[in-house]
């Protein structure tokens, strides 16, 4: 109801602007018109009243203007001939007038036939006592006048123009009239004209608008490349049609990328022509064929159509017949297929096409266990935001656990991890915001934000501590110069470990052996962490030049129940010891785990059975840590 006051309101608004255009047009037309015509009215005027003093001739002037008296038949002649000349220039009439004894005569005027038959013809000498102001005021000018009048002859525009005569200075008048109705048919004919001209490009406007939207509309709705709808008219349907529930495949060509890298877009786009002819030749009416993407297309059918038979129709294609001979092309297909609500087909159907192309299955359809999927990518994206306002807002910290001595039972460092607090005051791990956190590269941020809060806290202290960094925070040189301008400040950077990944450092060796030089050049100790995780090289930790490893939980975890894990283990820490490198082993949770470690030559040891992560450090313990 909304969406169709607001077309009723446009189409209004439309209207009214046409309107008022119009008005504005006609109105302009009217007033330009009007001038012209007032214009060429006055010209011909003047010419018309200007010419009377030649055809009544000087020597008829002269006479009248000394008061002789003229004869009838030469008066006669006169007004014939001004009555022809009037006749000739649509003039309505011309004549000369003479003042005499205050009183304006005619001294010689045209007639009308309607004069004539109505016995109004105007003779010699006759008063015009419908004389104006302005008819009198002209013989004292200089210029001629105009004036707009009614006498008993009709309603008219007028002109005077005084002439002197050179014998006895007398002033005489010379005039012309035309009727107002004449040009006030003028006007109306321009008006007219206007209103319809206006009215004919307005519809010439609107044909031209209508095939020009019509045209944009079939533009903007097909794939210029395959001749195809494309995605905005597989939107627009859905949301036009009356039926809510359908069926819809996204079809994925698994090999289009390699095709336009290597042949070029051009045989793409024929391979997807192909493609989408080759479905609609086997399709009913009722099913529709989308190109949705570059490598995707989407068919969609009525609720009515089986799901056996639509499954059947996007198998249809042959794998093992070339799409294209020329040259010979073969492709493989993956598809997701969803049926119910509309609102939910689209996107439903390619969360399955991407399980089904992962998974590497032709088709999958979309059930619960994708509900899931779906559900996970919703959190993802919710998650993601939750992390970016929580480092807007100073809701990523760190909380610390201790690394004991287990020869001495003391605290020798606390190793700093990081929490992020949800707006509802909720503590989460790093295995829930993590991930988020790498997706979104800021990896640098977090280590970042984590460092900063760190050597804020430990400035006036001499405490031990270390932090976990990766090897893209390395290759970051902006983090980089960051953390050397931080070291350069802080009062004891000895107290510092850095702990990086054994597989991160391996795979980026000479980038991260430069940091680390750099580091330890400035006092901060590096150690390996999660060792036995990945390459378990020795060798490649050594040319690393690292102060010591941490050894992997999961390794820490077997120890009691696999013999061969303690054997390792036993080994690692013999070597270390020989070499002056400190091991630490991670992820202590008993009693049992102590004890074995301890058989293995472990000293160093962190995890909950000790202390689980808090927000501060002991501060008893601080006064007994081991520097």
């Amino acid at each position: 109801m909304l969406k169709g006051r607001v077309k009723v309101s446009w189409i209004m608004a439309g209207f009214s602007l046409f309107l008022i255009s119009l008005l504005t047009y006609i109105y302009y037309t009217y007033q330009t018109t009007r001038a012209e015509i007032m214009q060429s009215v006055d010209n011909r005027l003047l010419n018309a009243a200007t010419s009377v003093k030649h055809i009544l001739g000087e020597k008829y002037l002269i006479a009248v203007n000394q008061g002789n008296n003229v004869s009838f038949a030469d008066y006669q002649n006169k007004s014939k001939q001004l009555s022809e000349f009037a006749q000739a220039l649509d003039i309505a009439y011309v004549y000369s007038m003479i003042l005499k004894d205050g009183k304006v005569h005619f001294s010689s005027s045209s007639y009308t036939q309607d004069d004539q038959d109505n016995g109004k013809v105007t003779q010699f000498l006759d008063l015009y006592p419908e004389a104006t102001d302005a008819n009198i005021s002209a013989f004292y000018s200089t210029e001629p006048v105009f004036e707009i009048s009614s006498d008993q002859w009709g309603h008219f525009k007028t002109i005077f123009i005084p002439f002197v005569d050179p014998i006895n200075g007398k002033t005489y008048l010379t005039g012309a009239d035309i009727t107002i109705y004449n040009l006030n048919q003028q006007l109306k004919e321009s008006v007219s004209k206007a209103a319809a001209m206006a009215s004919f490009f307005f519809f010439i406007a609107i044909l031209v608008s209508a095939i020009y939207i019509y045209l944009l509309k079939r533009s903007l709705a097909t794939d210029s490349s395959t001749g195809f709808s494309n995605h905005i008219a597989l939107e627009y349907y859905i949301k036009k049609s009356n039926a809510h529930h359908m069926q819809l495949a996204v079809i994925w060509v698994n090999e289009i990328e390699d095709i336009n890298s290597f042949y070029g877009t051009e045989v793409g786009d024929k391979v997807m022509k192909n493609l989408l002819t080759h479905f609609k030749l086997r399709s009913s009416t009722n099913c529709y064929i989308y190109r949705l993407a570059t490598n995707k297309i989407v068919l969609l059918a009525p609720k009515e159509m089986s799901n056996d038979e639509f499954t059947e129709l996007v198998k249809t294609y042959n794998f093992n017949t070339p799409v294209l001979t020329d040259p010979f092309i073969y492709i493989t297909l993956c598809a997701g297929i969803a049926s119910g609500n509309k609102s939910l087909l689209l996107e439903n159907a390619h969360i399955a096409a991407l399980q089904a192309k992962e998974g590497r299955h032709s088709i999958v359809n979309y059930s619960k266990a994708l509900h899931d999927v779906k559900t996970q990518y919703q959190y993802n994206v919710e998650m993601a935001k939750e992390v970016r306002e929580a480092f807007d807002n100073n809701r990523i910290v760190p909380y610390f656990q201790p690394i004991v001595d287990t020869t001495t039972d003391k605290i020798v460092q606390y190793e700093c991890l990081a929490r992020m607090v949800t707006a509802q005051g909720e503590i989460l791990k790093p295995d829930a915001f993590l991930n988020v956190v790498t997706r979104s590269r800021m990896d640098g941020l977090l280590t970042r934000t984590i460092f900063s809060q760190c050597v804020s806290r430990f400035r006036k202290t001499s405490i031990c501590w270390s932090l976990n960094i990766t090897a893209q925070d390395m290759l970051d040189p902006n983090l980089s110069e960051f953390i050397a301008y931080e070291l350069k400040r802080y009062p004891h950077p000895g107290n510092i470990t850095l702990e990086l990944l054994e597989t991160q450092a391996i795979a980026n060796f000479s980038e991260v052996k430069a940091f680390i030089g750099m580091v330890k050049a400035k006092g901060v100790k590096v150690i390996i962490d999660d060792f036995g995780s990945g390459y378990s090289n020795i060798s490649n930790v050594l040319k690393l030049e690292v102060d010591g490893i941490k050894l992997d939980g999961a390794l820490i975890k077997q120890i009691v129940n696999d013999k061969d894990i303690y054997l390792f283990i036993e080994h690692i820490a013999s070597f270390a010891n020989q070499l002056g490198l400190k091991l630490i082993a991670e992820s202590v949770e008993n009693t049992t785990i102590v004890t074995a470690l301890k058989k293995a030559n472990v000293a160093l040891m962190q995890g909950n059975y000790f202390a689980h992560p808090a927000p501060h450090v002991n501060t008893v313990t601080e006064e007994e840590t081991i520097l």
